[in-house]
């Protein structure tokens, strides 16, 4: 199934950046196993405060078959963002067309649902306990988390931790709960730690009206690396017109982050200050459960929609049939909850049906890359699965399909289901999944597609030097002379790669993953 539609692409308008497009055409050299062809920068990053890398560069070969990129990936996916500090190389084929394969792995856990994230290589399981994935074992192995956390993430040398309403930073506490209510959903950008602040009490979602009967806030904490502590004091904060406003999904743009609330805001801190770009409304679902960098703006989950909207740093704008929907079921009450880039192609995976879509920039196509479960059979004469045999369910939904993790580590992308929410199978309230169609519920795939590379970087105060080399069929990643992965491909990719003569001048610093953020960056082609 193929659909497309329209995307404005604004390429770089900043004169310093501007200067770094000047491309220098790829002159093949002749190893033993072929062409050999090295596409090395050498970057600044700058100081580590939480920023979004973005794009290296990208490519074209002399016949336009094919476009090689690579790139720092800036996304979150219902709760956990990704690996900053991760690169990824992608070698994609202009027709969109390459063979894809899945298998599914051992599970994490006996709940019917897992989330993924992925941090220094490594991907994690998370509900019932935090676990890591061991390829060679073929084993989830139990970590340790701060106060049961179930996200982490790298600045600079160091690690925050976020728990319960409190922060560490490479082990030490800078950030203690509060007195009242609960510090909820930390996400760290542009040099500030940002997170909503809720005080509920006993009610329900409701009108702000004075800090006794409640609040929900959102923080924008200035610090650094090397501040012990996080200054309260210096926080800027705006009290939000419902109490009981969270998040799903925080994002960046640029210099600006973002977060939708749960019921319909949008809020927006830039230039030291918070606006609100959309008001919340209780009475109209509209939430958003992803963000992804996507060239010049943000790709965002939404629901009831299923489709990604798209966030310019003004507005934001319906992609009607990003993604489509398979034929034969609703189009009520979807939601696009996961987004990734992985082999330069755009994955999305939607709520209730579980379908996995993958989107080709190039041929600017749509395509059904599977559905993530093999029951029920699909219905447009429900909204969910299993609506019927869940009459009467404390949660009627429960049984819809999430794709709850879209995580590209190394050459693959792992892929997580879920019910509405990770619970505990009762074979005696839920016979209709007996005997094993809950365990569907919970599963992890790992999937794999010819033309991506992934690998974690070292960081490095000041300059460091990324080499990505295409030696006849094989693929690798360099820094500063010491290789961090490689791979050999297979296939039609293979066949043309060991064939690649020649590049076109090569844009620098912009791309797929967005514009690059750092202080400096010179490549070059040979």
């Amino acid at each position: 199934m193929n659909s497309s539609q329209p995307l404005r692409h604004v390429w770089l308008k900043s004169a310093a950046l501007a200067a770094c497009i000047v491309g220098v055409s790829g002159i093949p050299l002749w190893g033993d196993d072929g062409v050999v062809t090295k596409i090395s920068l050498t970057i600044d990053r700058g100081q580590d405060l939480g920023q979004n890398f973005g794009s290296l560069f990208e490519a074209r070969s002399k016949d336009g078959s094919l476009v090689v990129g690579a790139g720092f990936q800036n996304l979150y996916n219902t709760r956990y963002r990704g690996d900053r500090h991760a690169v990824q190389f992608f070698i994609r084929p202009t027709s969109g067309q390459r063979p894809i394969t899945t298998e599914k792995l051992p599970r994490p856990n006996d709940l019917c649902g897992t989330y993924l994230y992925g941090r220094d290589g490594v991907v994690h399981s998370t509900y019932g306990t935090v676990k890591a994935w061991n390829s060679d074992s073929r084993k989830w192995r139990e970590v340790s988390e701060f106060g049961g956390t179930e996200e982490t993430m790298r600045v600079g040398n160091g690690v925050l931790e976020f728990g319960d309403s409190a922060v560490k930073y490479s082990g030490k506490t800078i950030l203690g709960p509060p007195d009242k209510g609960s510090y909820q959903l930390f996400f760290y950008a542009n040099g500030h730690l940002c997170f909503y602040h809720v005080n509920r009490g006993d009610g329900g979602y409701r009108a702000y009206t004075d800090e006794e009967d409640g609040f929900s806030k959102l923080h924008a904490c200035p610090w650094t690396p090397d501040e012990a502590t996080v200054d309260l004091s210096q926080a800027v904060v705006l009290t939000l017109p419902f109490v009981g406003e969270t998040t799903f999904a925080w994002g960046q743009l640029d210099k600006q982050i973002v977060t939708g609330s749960n019921i319909g805001g949008f809020y927006v801190f830039e230039h030291g200050a918070w606006r609100m770009l959309l008001e919340p409304n209780l009475g109209v679902s509209y939430q958003l459960y992803s963000t992804m960098a996507f060239h010049d703006r943000l790709l965002m989950g939404q629901y009831p929609t299923g489709h990604v909207f798209e966030y310019d740093g003004e507005k934001i704008t319906d992609l009607a049939g990003w993604p489509p929907k398979i034929a034969g079921v609703s189009g009520s009450a979807r939601e696009a909850q996961t987004t990734v880039i992985y082999g330069g192609d755009v994955f999305v995976g939607v709520w209730p049906w579980g379908e996995l879509w993958r989107y080709n920039t190039d041929s600017g196509s749509w395509e059904f890359a599977r559905r993530m479960f093999d029951h029920p059979e699909i219905s447009d004469k429900i909204v969910h699965p299993y609506d019927i045999e869940n009459k009467g369910g404390s949660v009627g939904n429960q049984w819809g399909q999430r794709v709850t993790g879209l995580v590209a580590s190394g050459p693959d992308l792992f892929i997580s289901t879920s019910a509405k929410w990770p619970c505990e199978w009762d074979a005696k309230s839920f016979p209709f999944l007996a005997p094993d169609k809950w365990k569907s519920y919970g599963s992890v795939y790992r999937m794999s597609m010819p033309g991506h590379l992934g690998a974690t970087t070292n960081w490095t105060e000041g300059p460091t030097t990324i080499e990505f080399t295409i030696r006849g069929t094989e693929v690798s990643i360099a820094q500063d002379g010491q290789q961090l992965v490689s791979a050999t491909l297979t296939g039609p990719l293979a066949e043309r790669l060991n064939a690649l003569s020649d590049l076109k001048p090569a844009i620098w610093g912009d791309g797929i993953y967005g514009r690059f953020n750092g202080a400096a960056i010179d490549g070059t082609i040979k």
